[in-house]
């Protein structure tokens, strides 16, 4: 009698294995035969689960990008106005969230020519920008200025998780602590 395999249990084997194919060899090497091969299976079984290449970066994206959501809700629900700490979690500051940041940029550099992917990017982004105003909104902050320190906040994590990237020697953890902790200083005094 064949063996029944968990979905999600299968999807979250391979997304763990795409994501160690593109930290230890880069968004080029993340192909279905690299990550079959990383996982001692056939390409046959992988496209059985996921349809293609963008398929396997979508994946390893969502599972990054749900993990990094529940540290962040966590550090929240811990201290809901240390937004500062809270959004740490998507910063590369030690080896897991450096390779976290390779599926995001493995994922975008995808994306730029893949229309469902963009529209995957957006919608986890939209989703992002509604929840992270809505948890301002209930610390106090009016719904205008929440969108606008929201905007702020999102594009500051974004530039300092690439720069960071390429050039960690300057953007050491303690400068991307400082920097970010500087940017919702100005746009939420009020939470400071």
């Amino acid at each position: 009698m064949p063996r029944v395999v968990d979905r999600s249990e299968r999807l979250g084997e391979i997304a763990a294995a795409v994501r160690r194919v593109l930290q230890r060899d880069g968004v080029e090497q993340t192909t279905l035969r690299n990550v079959a091969a990383e996982l001692g299976s056939t390409t046959g079984l992988i496209t059985h689960w996921v349809p293609d290449r963008a398929g396997l970066l979508h994946l390893a994206l969502v599972a990054t990008a749900d993990e990094q959501r529940a540290r962040a809700a966590g550090a929240l629900g811990g201290a809901p106005t240390d937004i500062a700490g809270a959004l740490e979690e998507y910063l590369p500051l030690d080896d897991e969230r450096r390779a976290e940041m390779k599926v995001w940029l493995g994922f975008w550099a995808l994306a730029l020519s893949d229309t469902q992917l963009q529209e995957a990017h957006r919608d986890r982004y939209r989703g992002f920008r509604s929840r992270f105003a809505q948890h301002l909104g209930k610390l106090g902050i009016g719904a205008a200025d929440a969108r606008v320190a929201t905007d702020h906040l999102m594009t500051t994590i974004d530039g300092i998780a690439v720069e960071a990237m390429f050039d960690p020697s300057y953007w050491t953890p303690t400068r991307q602590r400082r920097h970010l902790r500087a940017v919702v200083a100005s746009v939420l005094p009020d939470l400071a």
